[in-house]
């Protein structure tokens, strides 16, 4: 398109260079900037076929750059190549409207051109049947243009539906990856933590009562990282394995809340570990409950403590808010 539109240049001020009329050249530098814009909308469209909308100012722009562009030049033409960029212009707009998948505006363009020429060839006095004649090769390039896009079309849909072929594969892959990550973490968690205490059991070893708390401790920090995925940071493992060791029960739920990707999904993630934390470290004895809300809950998590002096609880939203709601035991 950029090399078509310098071409368009070089032509259309070489036709009108003997030309001095100030509205001759304001016509065509006004054809350019829609020819341009249209040009524009034509490579920047999303979609296949071309949004109606964006077919429709295409098509308008188009027919507006002819009619503007033949109705500045003056009378008698002082060139015989003035009418020429303009019409050579539409053409390949149009050409490329149908490329796009809408052959049908391209053609009513084309029409429409065609009736704006006549109406030009005879006021400017050159006859309507001159005017018809000079839009007449553009035809030519229009039937190509569409049996072009009769070939191009279903390549294009192929090469679109391979694209979201591998994409669908790319997620599936990415899927399977992340599946296998956190399989193989949760692997090498059991084998650092519960590889000696199975050991020891295999081998009847006697446990002392400290170790036996220990080996309790670790189950507990197991089950919550299968239970609670979203709550597997060590902040939490630190906090929670600390609470318990206070004689505070501690029970870890994930319904999924925090299940999807991103920056923002991780930095949700560390936000709602660090005040998890916070309250699990504030905790004496008691029970402490902590739930990751299923996807799409205003709330993204909430914290629950019964203790023997308190009843609290702690709802989080996705940007670490809490709104508390704290009742005496001893007062009630």
């Amino acid at each position: 398109m950029a090399l078509f539109f310098c071409g368009y240049l070089v032509v259309m001020s070489g036709a009108n260079a003997g030309t001095t009329d100030f509205w001759t050249w304001v016509g065509a530098l006004i054809g350019v900037g829609f020819f341009m814009v249209a040009a524009g909308l034509i490579l920047g469209a999303p979609g296949d076929p071309m949004p109606m909308r964006t077919t429709l100012v295409v098509a308008t722009l188009a027919i507006a750059g002819v009619a503007v562009s033949l109705f500045s030049l003056p009378s008698p033409l002082t060139h015989v190549m003035q009418t020429g960029p303009s019409i050579g212009a539409s053409v390949i707009i149009l050409a490329f409207t149908a490329v796009r998948g809408r052959p049908l505006a391209a053609w009513a363009g084309s029409a429409a051109i065609s009736l704006v020429a006549t109406v030009w060839g005879h006021v400017a006095g050159q006859g309507a049947f001159w005017g018809l004649a000079v839009t007449l090769p553009g035809y030519a390039i229009m039937i190509m243009g569409s049996l072009f896009s009769l070939m191009l079309r279903p390549m294009a849909g192929q090469l679109y539906a391979l694209r979201e072929a591998n994409e669908r594969q790319a997620a599936l892959d990415a899927a399977t990856a992340a599946a296998t990550e956190v399989r193989e973490r949760r692997l090498a968690a059991l084998d650092e933590r519960a590889r000696p205490i199975l050991t020891r059991i295999a081998e009847r070893e006697e446990f002392t009562d400290d170790e036996v708390a220990v080996a309790r401790l670790i189950e507990a920090q197991l089950r919550d990282g299968i239970r609670a995925p979203g709550l597997d940071h060590p902040r939490v493992r630190d906090a929670a394995w600390q609470a318990r060791r206070r004689g505070v029960t501690v029970l870890l739920l994930d319904d999924g809340g925090l299940a999807a990707d991103g920056e923002d999904t991780e930095a949700a993630r560390r936000r709602l570990a660090d005040a998890v934390a916070r309250v699990l470290d504030e905790t004496a004895d008691g029970r402490v409950t902590v739930r990751i809300q299923p996807p799409g809950r205003a709330v993204l998590a909430s914290v629950s403590v019964v203790g023997t002096s308190r009843v609290e609880r702690v709802d989080f939203d996705a940007s670490d808010l809490a709104v508390r709601e704290v009742a005496d035991v001893n007062a009630q």
